[in-house]
């Protein structure tokens, strides 16, 4: 396994890219349950020279990545397992790169090719390129959406004869670069926004960026070990953000809101070289290790997103309808999760652990099919971006009586 990018699908599992093609195994999208369960993966629909690089989750359920094979593409897998490759819209020569969901359901993602780009990807697959504003020799890097429907992302094109930048691009595609107050040897490459409406970004020459709503930068540098290289970086749950570092001492970074620095290296052994980062519904930060060809998970101090398992309330009298009571979820750094932001959010009923079709109210009167068996509702909220997470829970099942059946 060769894993890279991750992030939360919309059944709260964490989801990565396996790069595992590049070095004689399988390119796939890889599920991973919360609680450790098996690795599930998903490849149909992939071909052997599709590379899958970078993952994010739909408004419309599914899980979208970015390819960078041969066949540029961007990719849709969807609820069933099933894989959809989108090619028209994106120019020739194109490499997608990061890709990211925004506030409005769409995903963008950052194109490095010969004509370098920020993309658009509605939820029906229909690709829009951006380039007005981008310098000509941009290498657009990582992208994260904001709390207000922006868009940053890390222009690194002083790796070639351009200028490195932090941009910021509209939903309309309206896009601007920012270099006052990056240092002069400055590498950035990972990006994240926070609640107020900051970005962070990990500058791989040693340093920790943050970028003001009006495009004012700073970097800092104390806290990071000796030769520090940080390379993504994403929102906690509980409060600043974290990032990795595959330096000369391999570590997991974290940044309070004031810009203090602390880098935990327990845990990583020799030869570690940790690369994506995400936050996920168990409170916990989610990463790639390119050099164990793993996944690892560090505690951040935030709360899980549940608080309380949703329950099944019976009526007084029989024969009225089951009420699922939602439970509590907690707030990340003043965001609370939407029960209703995407399609998938919301009640779901199910009949000996399957979702029972149409029923996706917080009531559900049961029928004579439904007697002798357990019924339980299931609610799924969505935390907005920064953190574009996703979390489910599902209440005990209880047992249906012939009295209780309509």
């Amino acid at each position: 396994m060769y894993p890279f990018g991750l992030a939360t699908g919309p059944d709260g599992s964490v989801y990565v890219a396996n790069l595992g093609c590049t070095s004689g195994g399988a390119c796939e999208i890889v599920r991973i349950g919360l609680s450790g369960s098996p690795l599930v993966g998903y490849g149909h629909g992939l071909g052997s020279t599709n590379v899958p690089y970078a993952v994010a989750t739909g408004a419309d359920g599914g899980v979208w990545f970015t390819d960078d094979g041969p066949r540029p593409a961007i990719g849709r897998l969807a609820p069933g397992g099933r894989i959809t490759l989108f090619t028209r819209g994106l120019r020739h020569g194109s490499i997608p790169f990061e890709i990211v969901a925004d506030a409005a359901g769409n995903l963008w993602f950052t194109d490095q090719g010969s004509r370098p780009a920020i993309g658009r990807v509605t939820p029906t697959g229909t690709i829009t390129e951006f380039s007005r504003g981008l310098p000509r020799h941009s290498v657009p890097f990582g992208i994260a959406a904001g709390p207000h429907g922006e868009l940053w992302f890390t222009d690194r094109g002083c790796a070639g004869s351009g200028r490195c930048a932090i941009g910021q691009i509209t939903s309309s595609g309206r896009i601007s670069e920012y270099t006052a107050g990056l240092r002069p040897d400055a590498s950035p490459l990972g990006i994240a926004a926070t609640a107020d409406g900051d970005a962070w970004f990990a500058d791989s020459a040693g340093a920790i960026g943050r970028v003001t709503p009006d495009g004012a930068i700073r970097e800092l540098t104390a806290g990071l070990d000796s030769g520090s290289s940080p390379v993504a970086i994403a929102a906690g749950p509980g409060g600043g953000v974290w990032f990795t570092d595959d330096g000369p001492h391999s570590a997991i970074g974290h940044v309070t809101a004031s810009g203090r620095i602390a880098e935990l290296t327990r845990g990583l052994g020799p030869g570690s070289l940790p690369a994506a980062i995400a936050p996920a519904g168990d409170g916990r930060m989610w990463f790639t290790d390119e050099g164990f060809g793993a996944v690892g998970q560090a505690p951040t101090g935030g709360p899980a997103a549940v608080r309380t398992r949703p329950t099944i309330v019976r009526p007084a009298a029989s024969g009225g309808p089951l009420r699922c009571d939602g439970g509590r979820w907690a707030t990340w750094t003043g965001l609370r999760p939407s029960p209703d932001r995407f399609a998938f959010d919301g009640v779901q009923w199910l009949r000996d652990g399957r979702p029972i079709a149409g029923a996706r109210s917080s009531t559900y009167s049961p029928t004579a099919a439904d007697t002798g068996h357990r019924l339980a509702c299931r609610v799924t909220v969505t935390y907005p971006p920064p953190f574009s997470v996703t979390a489910s829970a599902t209440s005990a099942p209880v047992t249906v009586g012939a009295t209780e059946a309509a």
